[in-house]
């Protein structure tokens, strides 16, 4: 508690600094209610990035248009014995409650990419596993079905996400779902806080926050080759708030984020660099 007490007076000192010289840092908030920072000298943020990074934020936290039962994707990760302790997570993809009597296909979403669909056809058994043909009888009441399933294999670095939508063919449902392979996550307690490459060379960053107080404003500060800034999020019901991050210093090509939240009995910080290089670029 003695460490959480220095760091909350820490925070509350950046804070009231933040308030006295702007040249800290900055935060603002978009007509679309995304809140986030970036640092003094740099110049505002496009409507085109704003833009994105909303509808990332939504993309991980909300249901698609035509799907008003909020039914999302649901990965899970194959155990493999036989597979080296380096290799490529594998993941088989649930879409529980997508109607069985559909035809689908797959949209993927990389970062700094455009959404592209492919070309293969995908059904959904009675238990909600994608397939790659539609489910025999003995396989329709199967939770994992090798050979048959659908299988992702994201080839990405650390701290990237990868969305994906289902959509079927004859345009009634679509459901989206995101996974990081290698997250960047740091835990305090019962708090996390995870960041999120948003743009290519970590350009712009997606501060994820679980397990904090429900409906609380969560004080975080930023820090970046020596500059400060400072945001709030406010979390929703559950302790979920979403927040971004352009962490590019004046004069600097690249660096290290550390972002730090507080909360009355927790205090992550997660660190990830930012810069040239930074990515591992790679289709999923």
């Amino acid at each position: 508690m003695t460490r959480i007490i220095r760091c909350s007076a820490l925070i509350l000192f950046c804070i009231y600094l933040q308030g006295t010289f702007l040249s800290w840092g900055q935060s603002s908030k978009d007509a679309a209610e995304l809140t986030y920072s970036s640092f003094q000298g740099q110049p505002a943020p496009s409507k085109e990035l704003i833009s994105d990074l909303v509808r990332q934020m939504r993309w991980d936290t909300r249901a698609a248009y035509q799907n008003p039962q909020g039914l999302r994707l649901r990965f899970e990760k194959i155990e493999d014995p036989a597979s080296p302790a380096d290799g490529l997570a594998r993941y088989r993809v649930f879409a529980d409650g997508a109607p069985e009597n559909k035809v689908y296909t797959l949209g993927i979403w990389s970062v700094g990419k455009t959404l592209s669909y492919g070309t293969q056809e995908i059904y959904a058994n009675s238990q909600g596993l994608l397939m790659i043909h539609r489910p025999t009888p003995e396989q329709d009441t199967r939770f994992k079905v090798p050979g048959d399933e659908l299988e992702l294999m994201p080839q990405v670095g650390a701290a990237e996400p990868v969305r994906y939508i289902l959509s079927s063919k004859d345009g009634e449902l679509s459901m989206l779902g995101t996974v990081v392979p290698r997250p960047v996550i740091a835990r305090d307690q019962a708090c996390t806080l995870e960041v999120r490459i948003a743009e290519p060379d970590a350009a712009a960053m997606l501060i994820v926050a679980s397990g904090f107080p429900g409906r609380a404003r969560i004080p975080v500060v930023l820090e970046s080759e020596g500059e400060t800034a400072t945001l709030t999020m406010t979390t929703d019901a559950g302790g979920q708030a979403e927040v971004a991050d352009l962490p590019e210093v004046l004069g600097k090509a690249q660096g290290t984020l550390k972002a730090t939240a507080e909360a009355s009995d927790c205090l992550p910080s997660a660190l990830l660099p930012w810069g040239a290089s930074t990515m591992v670029q790679k289709t999923p």
